[in-house]
């Protein structure tokens, strides 16, 4: 190999391995700077965990609409047709929401007792991403939130307005029941889970 070839393909091969090291991509610096953004906006960014990487799949019948949104946190966009996999305990929220607040200790306490048998997850809409986030903040939610301002997305696709609003969504997708208004005691809400969901803590 010639000198200047060797040096050519040095150079490549260490700005490679500059990049393997760092762990960059394009959907990292993406992500990276949708960050960077939300916290320059002053957002508290991290009042919710970030929004789950999820697989793509066929949407099916009598399951969660193809709806896509953004994380109302950090992390990606989320299909919610897409979460499978574990049973879901899915609120629907919103920042000016009493009721909402008044219910997620319920949502906490079931958390201590499944555990990892049931994924957690919510839709915050009809205000603001930054009153979302604080009072995200206020509520003490645990799970990741998706985000729609405006709210007239959730509203046609979810039939959903006025919340609090709680579905429970099976392992393979399927919308097994959904609770309109707010839940009044643990005990419903472990009975839905277990009734609906077969998961009893």
């Amino acid at each position: 190999m010639s000198g200047g070839r060797r040096a050519g393909f040095t150079a490549v091969a260490a700005c490679c391995a500059l990049l393997l090291a760092s762990g960059c991509s394009t959907g990292n610096s993406s992500q990276a700077s949708t960050r960077t953004a939300a916290v320059q906006a002053g957002l508290d960014i991290d009042a919710v965990p970030p929004c789950p990487a999820t697989k793509q799949v066929p949407p099916r019948a009598g399951g969660l609409p193809p709806l896509t949104l953004k994380c109302l946190g950090a992390g990606p966009s989320v299909r919610l047709s897409d979460l499978r996999g574990t049973p879901m305990v899915l609120n629907i929220w919103a920042a000016w929401c009493t009721n909402c607040a008044d219910e997620a200790p319920l949502f906490s306490a079931l958390r201590r007792e499944a555990g990892d048998k049931l994924r957690f997850f919510g839709i915050h809409y009809q205000a603001a991403r930054g009153f979302g986030l604080r009072s995200a903040r206020d509520f003490d939610m645990f799970f990741p939130s998706v985000h729609d301002g405006e709210g007239a997305a959730t509203i046609k696709a979810l039939k959903a307005p006025s919340p609090p609003e709680t579905w429970f969504v099976t392992a393979d997708g399927r919308v097994a029941y959904r609770h309109r208004g707010v839940l009044t005691s643990q005990s419903q809400l472990d009975s839905y889970v277990a009734t609906y969901l077969g998961v009893r803590v």
